[in-house]
């Protein structure tokens, strides 16, 4: 019988990849946690900017790479 749950999922495709189980299970709680917050949603029910940025900062962190520069974006 096949889960419904995200994070079993989530641990059956990566296999013993442990530190990928990890980050891919709190990019996955931080993407809930926005899809929650009416305020970063569109009409549409999708993540508006603000919102994907946070997630695209989030996900880039977990994964241990460089942090986006918000500051230089804003400025453009």
């Amino acid at each position: 019988m096949a889960s419904d749950n995200p994070k079993q999922i989530l641990e059956t495709i990566l296999g013993d990849r442990s530190d990928l189980i990890a980050a891919a299970g709190a990019i996955f709680d931080h993407a809930q946690y926005l899809l929650d917050d009416d305020e970063r949603l569109t009409k549409t029910g999708a993540l508006d900017g603000v919102g994907r940025d946070q997630l695209r900062a989030r996900a880039l962190e977990t994964l241990g790479g460089p942090a986006p520069d918000v500051e230089a974006e804003d400025a453009e």
